[in-house]
C-alpha cells in the first residue's frame, strides 16, 4: 500500500512552503481544519470537508491546488494534524504504558459506511505505533522534516510499523506522509489519554512495576 510518495528531493525542497501554507490555512480556518482531523480517513465526510479548502489555499499560497506542492488529501490532513499536535503537546507525549484493553479498542480500524478504507488501515497502523512507542514518535515529530534526527527516529520505529501492519499489507510511505500519519495519531493519542505530557493525571495508563 502506497501512501503519498512524491519524489523525495522535490518534497524536501517544497516542505517549508507546504508547512507555511498549511499553518496559514489553520489560522484562517480553525474550525474546518479541526473538523477534518476528526473525520475517518477515506470517508465521504472527509471528502466533503477537503473540497472546501481550495479558496483558503489560494489566499495562503496563490496558485496552490490540493495536488499542487504535493498537497494530496492525506498530506494536507497530516500537516494540519501536526500543527495542532505541536500546539497541544509542545513537550511531547506522556510516557507510560496504556491500558491494554483501551489501546486495543483505540487502534482498531473504524468502520464507516459499511467499510474500512485503505486510508483508515494506515491510520490504525500509526495509532498502534504511537501506543507502542509514544516517546520515539514524539522525538520524530520534534525533529526537523527530512533531517537526520527524523530519519533516525524512523529507523527506530520500523519494527513497530511492520508489527502493527495488518497481515499481508506492506506500507510504502514518503517521510512526509509517514510523519503526517504519526502526527495525527500522536495528537489523538495525547487527547485520548486526557492530559498534557507533564500532567500526572494522564489516563488511561497502567503501572507495569
Amino acid at each position: 500500500m502506497t501512501h503519498a510518495d512524491p519524489e523525495r528531493g522535490e518534497a524536501a525542497r517544497m516542505d517549508p512552503v507546504f508547512r507555511r501554507t498549511l499553518a496559514c490555512v489553520v489560522s484562517r480556518e480553525p474550525g474546518r481544519t479541526r473538523a477534518l482531523i476528526g473525520t475517518v480517513p477515506g470517508s465521504r465526510a472527509e471528502a466533503r470537508i477537503v473540497g472546501g479548502f481550495q479558496s483558503r489555499l489560494d489566499r495562503c499560497h496563490p496558485g496552490t491546488t490540493v495536488r499542487g506542492l504535493g498537497f494530496t488529501w492525506n498530506l494536507m490532513r497530516g500537516g494540519f494534524a501536526e500543527v495542532y499536535y505541536h500546539r497541544e503537546f509542545p513537550n511531547g507525549l506522556a510516557s507510560g504504558a496504556s491500558d491494554a484493553a483501551w489501546a486495543a479498542d483505540w487502534i482498531r480500524p473504524r468502520v464507516v459506511e459499511g467499510n474500512v478504507s485503505q486510508e483508515e488501515l494506515l491510520h490504525a497502523t500509526a495509532r498502534c505505533v504511537v501506543v507502542r512507542q509514544p516517546v520515539i514518535v514524539a522525538r520524530l515529530l520534534a525533529a526537523a522534516p527530512f533531517s537526520a534526527a527524523e530519519a533516525g527516529a524512523t529507523r527506530q520505529l520500523r519494527g513497530d510499523i511492520s508489527s502493527c501492519l495488518d497481515s499481508g499489507i506492506q506500507l510504502t510511505a514518503s517521510p512526509q506522509s509517514l510523519r503526517g500519519l504519526l502526527a495525527e495519531a500522536a495528537l489523538h493519542y495525547g487527547e485520548a489519554r486526557g492530559a498534557g505530557p507533564n500532567d500526572s493525571a494522564a489516563v488511561p495508563v497502567v503501572n507495569r512495576h
